[in-house]
């Protein structure tokens, strides 16, 4: 299943699928017609569990059989459609960094001991939104385009082994960043300025419309392999990364397992798997976004996230 969230005409968020041949599939109307519990939210789909999944998946098989009758039957958002992030509430957020050989390569760094990890915005906006740079910090604000996991099941404590079997679909991520406190990193010379200049340039990941996801959840049985996926971002039409999920330094089991000892993740919580080579702050010279800038993040498989930048 391709899953969204969009905005119905009382200005609420709304969960649908997209079909094909017909667009996006109202699940309110659409499962109450065919006598199945409707959601409140695409992450609360996730919550309800497998054989409910499966009960959505069918109904939506025998509607993409129909297309008429579903058409005729107001089954079908019109257009335009606003999509808004896929999960369709606050969910918790948790990103790998300095997870793909090449970015490290491009930054200069060596792989650490363990991963590196870091939260973002518990209520990231949809593709089709603003980013909107902040006053604070205009000048340095960058990209990275990254592979998500949503969590299907509450999964805490696992095993690398056992990992994919908590896994409910994937996403995309833009991780945007301010990066005014990179050089503050890079020239710390005591653990105490290493650690306030790690914290504060985490705080740049955080300003509001800094997490764009979308432009859908797409179900782990319509990935075969999320390993062998590729990943591109591309700014005002330009490729500025090219990569591959096979390029993470740390796997998507061993990183759920990792993180899983510490975090309690539930059904609809997202984990980033990190960016690839090529973005803003290690070009030379660097590249950083500006108002009237077009980003798009592509995952073979998912589709576009795209954002404009808007001016502070």
């Amino acid at each position: 299943m391709r899953l969204v969230s969009y905005l119905d005409p009382f200005g609420r968020s709304a969960p649908g699928a997209e079909v094909q041949g017909l667009g996006v599939v109202d699940l309110s109307r659409v499962l109450d017609a065919h006598g199945v519990a409707v959601p409140s939210s695409v992450a609360d789909l996730f919550r309800r569990g497998s054989d409910y999944q499966d009960s959505v998946r069918a109904v939506l098989v025998r509607v993409g059989a129909e297309p008429q009758h579903a058409a005729d039957r107001g089954w079908v958002v019109r257009e335009p459609i606003t999509l808004l992030a896929p999960l369709g509430e606050r969910v918790q957020t948790v990103a790998a960094g300095a997870n793909y050989r090449s970015h490290l390569e491009e930054m200069g760094e060596e792989p650490p001991e363990k991963p590196a990890w870091f939260v973002k915005s518990p209520m990231p906006t949809g593709t089709g939104a603003s980013i909107v740079i902040p006053a604070s910090a205009p000048d340095k604000v960058d990209f990275e385009g990254e592979f998500c996991v949503v969590f299907g099941r509450e999964c805490h404590a696992v095993t690398a082994e056992e990992a994919m079997d908590y896994v409910g679909g994937y996403t995309i991520i833009n991780d945007v960043s301010a990066r005014d406190d990179i050089p503050k990193l890079a020239a710390a010379t005591t653990p105490e300025e290493g650690r306030w200049a790690w914290t504060t340039m985490l705080l740049g990941k955080q300003y509001p419309s800094f997490c764009p996801m979308g432009p859908v959840v797409v179900t782990a049985d319509e990935i075969a392999d999320p390993g062998d996926l590729a990943i591109t971002t591309t700014l005002n039409g330009k490729v500025m990364q090219r990569g591959h999920t096979s390029d993470m330094l740390t796997s998507i089991p061993e990183l759920i397992a990792y993180l899983s000892q510490f975090f309690s993740f539930a059904p609809g919580d997202v984990m980033s798997t990190g960016s690839p080579a090529g973005v803003g702050v290690a070009r030379k010279p660097p590249v950083f976004l500006r108002a009237g800038d077009e980003i798009q993040v592509s995952v073979e498989g998912i589709g576009d996230l795209v954002n404009r930048l808007v001016g502070p």
